[in-house]
This record gives structure tokens, C-alpha cells and sequence, in this order.
């Protein structure tokens, strides 16, 4: 079989294994997805089960076999994929959370003799690419596909084709807002986008901006962690702690702040070594205005200032995972520190 692969990498991304599944005429027998987006995960099941299954035939059409990191039991595997279907299109196994065999051979001879009236499907988060054998047979005998978080573009993207199914437009600022957010987890992005597009029927809003986000998404803790450092570019302590105390107050885990800060100060010395907004965009994989603001931003810092707060922040969470600092406390000594440079 050969499908047109996922363009960042060397397997199928969602949306190519939903066109192979939807335009799927019986061939298909065997799918491999693996990733840290379970999100995808749980779509693509989704599509398989409306795909294959009759409806109210899945508890006679339909196995799952939780493995919880174990090596499957090929014997079982194989007599689940013997039966046939009741009333489906298919049978369909699914064999999640699983470890690749040591018998490689073997695992291979079960994946290439999948019969005709089934489908077997393996789930998991990580597989280890370097066994060739195994994944070169999913590869020759059914699809794969690797189903990661997608970076913001994609997500800012798939943000504004969903909301302009439904007739609503969105501000490129307050896209790339809600996927921060939400931490690029398509779960929480999904969930944000369809508390909006409930808010705008209910008020016949058409156009999302900066402002609708703040108003009905979380806190942006990046946004807060962007805004402490503008602060501390300005030597505006009182603004920073108060910043800092706002986040505490809506429950944001100190723990998270620290590790926000570290990255941003991480983000704010690359703009500072690359000096161009273009790079600091492609180098970070970051909108062109978010590039904008980090080079502005940087600019008010020399660049071992910026090294030395970042040492800093690195010494003191090491600090407080020895149990020698508390979080709090440091955050906001941190800040009174940087705030003196």
C-alpha cells in the first residue's frame, strides 16, 4: 500500500488516515497510531467504529485488549481476528497500550495475515522505531500513523477552519491566545472552541477577538509570564509581583510559572542571538506577531543578563525540588532580583 505521508514526518498525520479510512473500498486490514495526542487517537477511533461497525454491533463486532505495556498475546490476538463479524463491514481488534514482542518473527507473521473480514488496530503512545522489521511490516501491510501535538500554526489553523464551519471568524492574536492556553493540547483547544462557538450563537457574535478570549477561555499563564517580564524590563517590580500574585490567586501552580518563565527567558535569548523576526519565527515555530513581541521584548535586555536570569531560575528550581527553597518565595525574590539588573 502506498499513502501520501505526513509532510513532518515519515508516517500518516490525522488527517491522511482519515481520508485512507473514509475512502477505504475493504482493503485496509491493519493500523498502527502512536503519539502523545490522544485526542487524535480518540477521533480516528471514532471514524473507524462509524467506518466498519453496523450500528448496535459493537458488542459482538468490536475487541479491545488493554495491554498496559505488556507484549500481546499473539494466540489471542489471532483468535480475535478468526471470528467473523456479525453484522459489520469488518471485525475490529484493537490491541492498545502495547510493548513490541521479542519475537519479532512471530509478531511480523501476525501482522501480515490479517484476514480479510477484520481489522486490527494497535494503539500506543511510543514505539521504538528502531526495530525495522515491525515497522517496516505495519508499513507493508496496512498504515501508520503518528499523531503528535501540533505546532501552533496548525493549531491556530485548525482553530479557524472549525470556528468557520460555523460562520465565525478569529483575530490571528486570539487564535494563537487560546492554543496557549490550553498548552497545545487539542483536548483542552477543542473544548475552548466549542464553549465559543456556543457563546457566539447565543449572542450572534461573527468575529472572535483578543478581547471574547479573555473574557470566556482560562488564563493565559503565558501571556501573564509575557507580561511579568515586561514588567521586569522596566523595572516595574510592584506590576510584576502583582502579575505574579494575580496568577497564584487563579490557582496556577507555582511549579508551571517557574517552568513558563524558564522558557521564555530560553525564547527571549534566542530572539536576542538572532536579531531577526523571521528566524526567532521559524527558529521557535511561533506566530510572526509572537516573534514580533520577543525581539521587541529582548531588546531591553543585554544578552548576559538574560543568561544569568535563566542560570538563575535553573539554580533555584533545583533548589526547591531539594526541598532548600519555597516556590513562592523564590518566584518572588526572582523577580525583585531581576528587576534590579
Amino acid at each position: 500500500m502506498a499513502y501520501k505521508k505526513n509532510t513532518t514526518s515519515e508516517y500518516l498525520g490525522s488527517k491522511g488516515l482519515s481520508d485512507i479510512i473514509k475512502n477505504d473500498q475493504g482493503s485496509l486490514k491493519l493500523i498502527l497510531m502512536f503519539g502523545e495526542e490522544d485526542f487524535f487517537i480518540e477521533k480516528e477511533m471514532e471514524i473507524i467504529k462509524k467506518k466498519y461497525l453496523s450500528e448496535g454491533a459493537e458488542q459482538m463486532d468490536y475487541v479491545k485488549l488493554d495491554l498496559a505495556g505488556k507484549e500481546p498475546d499473539i494466540e489471542k490476538i489471532r483468535e480475535n481476528l478468526e471470528l467473523p463479524s456479525w453484522l459489520s463491514q469488518k471485525r475490529i481488534v484493537v490491541v492498545s497500550d502495547f510493548a513490541i514482542p521479542s519475537d519479532a518473527d512471530e509478531f511480523v507473521q501476525l501482522l501480515s495475515s490479517v484476514p480479510d473480514g477484520s481489522l486490527l488496530v494497535f494503539i500506543t503512545s511510543k514505539v521504538d522505531k528502531r526495530k525495522k522489521s515491525v515497522m517496516n511490516a505495519f508499513t507493508k501491510y496496512g498504515v501508520v500513523a503518528e499523531l503528535n501535538y501540533l505546532d501552533e500554526d496548525k493549531s491556530s489553523l485548525w482553530i479557524t477552519q472549525v470556528l468557520g464551519k460555523n460562520k465565525i471568524t478569529i483575530d490571528e492574536e486570539a487564535a494563537s491566545s487560546i492554543v496557549s492556553r490550553c498548552d497545545k493540547s487539542m483536548r483542552l483547544i477543542s473544548s475552548e472552541v466549542s464553549k465559543i462557538v456556543l457563546y457566539c450563537a447565543a449572542s450572534k457574535t461573527v468575529h472572535v477577538d483578543i478581547n471574547l478570549v479573555e473574557q470566556i477561555c482560562p488564563p493565559d499563564i503565558n501571556g501573564s509570564v509575557f507580561n511579568i517580564t515586561d514588567a521586569v524590563g522596566q523595572k516595574d517590580v510592584n506590576t510584576a509581583l502583582l502579575i505574579l500574585n494575580n496568577l497564584i490567586i487563579m490557582k496556577e501552580p507555582t511549579q508551571r510559572i517557574r517552568f513558563m518563565l524558564m522558557r521564555h527567558l530560553k525564547h527571549l535569548i534566542c530572539a536576542k542571538e538572532l536579531n531577526d523576526q523571521a528566524q526567532i519565527a521559524s527558529r521557535l515555530k511561533v506566530q510572526p506577531f509572537v516573534a514580533k513581541k520577543l525581539l521587541s521584548q529582548s531588546s531591553r535586555f543585554n544578552l548576559n543578563t538574560l543568561i544569568m536570569l535563566f542560570q538563575e531560575c535553573v539554580k533555584e528550581d533545583g533548589e526547591i525540588k531539594h526541598g532548600n527553597l519555597d516556590d513562592r518565595k523564590s518566584l518572588e525574590s526572582f523577580i525583585v532580583l531581576a528587576c534590579g539588573q
